[in-house]
């Protein structure tokens, strides 16, 4: 394969630094609940928060990643530092953005969720720091996006593991030894980022960034950025109203979906980072006017994203039984969380397929495709559906599953024809 070698190099790194980027706020829940079921709780809705704002921050780094690709060669040499310039200003005026509502809105975000006043209070305290200080999580996403497409991909996820070594250590230290509770691993989170921001801005040309500074949109970074955004916000939006669904299923099953989508996010690491392994060489094919290449590019990195996933999805639908027993002894639970394995395992083909084409598509600069197929598969066909086989049919969590198989069916094959389309216009 002509560009296997080149997937793997991009994308193992990148699933580890994902893997390592979760672990932040893993490794956060479980020492507050050190402090309490109250502390606890309020930290894990806020993350819930947080988790919204890194997907932002994801999608920005994938525009950013496609438009550093295509500059760093040929006539577009030139305007590298551009990009470089407006990825900083772009981020520093979302993040400043984020972090105000965050510190200001933060309790009301909170309220709305539904939790206690207890909770609440404990939740806004460490989103009003590790929120109100988002631009070093935002910061360290774009940097890791820039040298990531600048042919450094291994540096990012040095720097995860670093970060998440002191933050360990620092948020131990805040808990056991000087007990600061929240506010103590709330700052822990944040320094720790700093340290990984300074470790790779130390790798790029931060004076000549600051010097090209110009806080005005980058119609280009934008075009990508949006797009990606609101896909990424229309999933997590989309979620909810299935956890609604969900609900009307009874506790037990709600607390056994939670227990299986915790142990298959593992199934979509690699083929996470095998999309942004995509994105970064889509985007240097049409650099170097390589334009026959995307669909050999498309291919090798389908299959290896499918051969990944599906490995990944078969060990932990093997050992399913002992991983959801983990979690809970309660048998309705159990039974909802293998059911949520094994479809998580059916539907590799057709996620493999979305991840991939979606990345396609972010590569070449035309995001708003993915968008369109994601507002259409989650809204038209996960949500109604999801409805219908599980609550009408009788199916249960059982219909929520097919949904989603049958979304991430559509998605897949809508970007994957739209392309065919797209190269047909082009020869």
């Amino acid at each position: 394969m002509k560009y296997k070698k080149e997937i793997k190099t991009l994308a193992i790194p990148a699933m580890f630094e994902n893997i390592l980027q979760m672990l932040m706020g893993v490794v956060d829940n479980y020492l507050v609940a050190h402090i309490g079921l109250i502390a606890v709780s309020g930290v894990s809705v806020a993350n819930n928060i947080i988790i919204i704002y890194q997907a932002i921050f994801i999608a920005l780094g994938s525009a950013v990643s496609s438009l550093v690709a295509k500059s760093r060669t040929g006539r577009r040499q030139e305007i590298h530092t551009r990009y470089l310039a407006d990825s900083l200003s772009m981020t520093l005026v979302l993040s400043a953005i984020l972090g105000v509502l965050s510190y200001f809105f933060g309790k009301s975000f909170l309220e709305m969720l539904g939790t206690s006043p207890e909770v609440t209070q404990a939740g806004d305290s460490y989103l009003k720091i590790v929120g109100g200080f988002i631009v070093s999580m935002g910061l360290t996403t774009t940097f890791g996006a820039i040298l990531r497409a600048q042919g450094h991909p291994k540096l990012p996820m040095y720097v995860s593991f670093v970060t998440n070594i002191i933050n360990v250590i620092l948020s131990s230290l805040a808990i056991f030894v000087f007990h600061f509770g929240i506010v103590g691993v709330s700052f822990s989170t944040v320094f720790s980022r700093l340290i990984g921001l300074y470790l790779l801005g130390r790798q790029l040309p931060i004076l000549e960034m600051i010097r090209d500074l110009r806080f005005k949109v980058s119609k280009e970074l934008i075009g990508i950025a949006l797009p990606s955004a609101g896909e990424r916000l229309m999933m997590r939006a989309g979620d909810v109203v299935v956890i609604a669904i969900i609900v009307d299923l009874g506790t037990k099953v709600v607390a056994g979906h939670a227990i299986g989508e915790t142990i298959t996010q593992f199934n979509y690491m690699s083929g996470l980072a095998i999309a942004t392994a995509t994105v970064i060489l889509i985007a240097q094919t049409l650099s170097d006017s390589q334009k026959d290449d995307i669909s050999t590019i498309v291919k090798e990195s389908y299959l290896v994203a499918v051969g990944s996933m599906s490995l990944i999805s078969l060990l932990i639908y093997l050992n399913g039984v002992f991983l959801t027993s983990v979690f809970t002894k309660d048998s309705v639970a159990q039974a909802s969380s293998l059911i949520v394995i094994l479809y998580s395992l059916v539907g590799v083909p057709f996620t493999a397929g979305t991840l991939v084409y979606t990345a396609v598509w972010q590569g070449i600069g035309k995001a708003n495709l993915p968008f369109y197929a994601t507002t259409i598969g989650m809204w038209g066909i996960r949500v109604v559906f999801g409805y219908i086989l599980s609550i009408p049919f009788g199916m249960g969590i059982a219909g929520v599953c097919l949904a989603t198989v049958l979304d991430n069916l559509f998605r897949a094959i809508f970007l994957r024809y739209m392309l065919k389309k797209f190269k047909k216009r082009r020869e």
